[in-house]
């Protein structure tokens, strides 16, 4: 079954709070070298979907633009998390959404910042094909989406030195949650 829908900010942040606790988790994706097989294909591509649609929804509904995005990229159960990694995705002019993460190279404390379509972020390899996504309060909707949007901005306090237990508001080091 999956989770498209997670009515409350205090989820996300209680995912990317419970990371901090995790040393032996990789930032939302395996860093086994895998071939996609086609079943694997078949299941990111229908999540991204199905996403999609939701998403397409609450913005008809809303008139939402931006959303945090969450993917089930690796078992963290044994941290009590369901999710991995998170994402700010937002819809485009041209009517698809896209998502703007960052992820570390695996094995690495260097982290860059990926803008992918629902299809790409999906195809990263998923432990369970299941999305679960925020809608920011309707105060922040213009302001975010006006820097997700642009690219100078969306990169302008980016830096490649990574860590996963690096303390959110930190200046040295970021993480992808």
């Amino acid at each position: 079954m999956t989770h498209l829908f997670l009515p409350r900010l205090l989820v996300g942040l209680a995912t990317a709070c419970a990371l901090l606790a995790a040393p032996a988790a990789q930032a939302g994706r395996s860093c086994e070298a895998k071939p996609l097989t086609a079943r694997g294909i078949e299941q990111g591509m229908n999540l991204a979907l199905r996403t999609s649609q939701a998403l397409d929804a609450e913005h008809a509904r809303s008139g939402a633009r931006v959303v945090v995005l969450a993917r089930a990229g690796q078992d963290l159960s044994q941290y009590q998390l369901r999710y991995s990694h998170l994402g700010w995705a937002y819809k485009t002019a041209e009517g698809p959404w896209r998502v703007l993460h960052k992820l570390n190279a695996c094995g690495t404390a260097e982290g860059s910042l990926y803008r992918q379509g629902l299809g790409e972020f999906f195809l990263d390899d998923l432990w369970r094909f299941e999305a679960a996504w925020m809608v920011p309060a309707p105060a922040l909707q213009a302001p975010l989406h006006a820097v997700l949007t642009d690219p100078a901005r969306s990169t302008a306090l980016h830096t490649r030195a990574y860590n996963m237990l690096s303390y959110p508001w930190a200046t040295r080091y970021q993480q992808s949650n």
